[in-house]
């Protein structure tokens, strides 16, 4: 862990042990909490895709927030992470969602950690299509792969599930016509 929080990223070893502990504060609190992981954690720890990530995109369910607020700030100066190490500014994009597809990732005995299936997330990294150092492209060439997806038709069928297709714009179109060209297909 200590050579990716010289820089501030955390990998898969220094995910699990950050919710290992955030467990461990719960209990000591008597809190139960439910937490749904988005991006790059989810990448980090479930596909291996990334060797790691410089923050957790997540929505926490309701829980006494003064509490979680302090729990927080003491994993912050534990695991001397950056200010911006919680990310929930997801919740802007999942407004976009027409629906929600999450799975269990962990349980420990006071958290649960949620994730989206890859079908969703896969959706999710087409609509925000983002350039690099954003990993959008990967993750999505990815998700691809592993859901076996060789079509235009087959993701769009996917992405139409979970956002409506006319949120698509060209940055979006021209993603998904440079994904089928890495993977191999021509999807213009």
């Amino acid at each position: 862990m200590a050579k990716f929080n010289e820089i501030g990223l955390m990998d898969k070893e220094s995910l699990l042990e950050i919710f290992s502990y955030l467990n461990e504060r719960l209990k000591e609190n008597q809190l139960q909490l439910e937490i749904t992981i988005y991006g790059g954690s989810v990448m980090t720890m479930v596909y291996d895709n990334r060797p790691a990530t410089k923050d957790i995109d997540c929505v926490f369910s309701e829980t006494n927030l003064k509490i979680l607020d302090n729990i927080l700030k003491l994993i912050k100066f534990t695991f001397n992470l950056s200010d911006d190490w919680i990310n929930e500014e997801i919740k802007e994009p999942l407004e976009f969602l027409l629906k929600e597809d999450k799975e269990t990732y962990k349980v420990y005995s006071n958290l649960k950690i949620l994730k989206p299936k890859a079908e969703q997330l896969l959706a999710m990294k087409i609509l925000a299509a983002r350039s690099e150092p954003a990993k959008d492209f990967t993750d999505a060439y990815i998700l691809c792969r592993d859901l076996n997806i060789t079509t235009k038709t087959e993701l769009l069928d996917i992405v139409s599930d979970y956002i409506s297709l006319t949120l698509l714009g060209e940055r979006q179109i021209k993603f998904i016509k440079y994904l089928g060209e890495d993977l191999g297909y021509d999807w213009k």
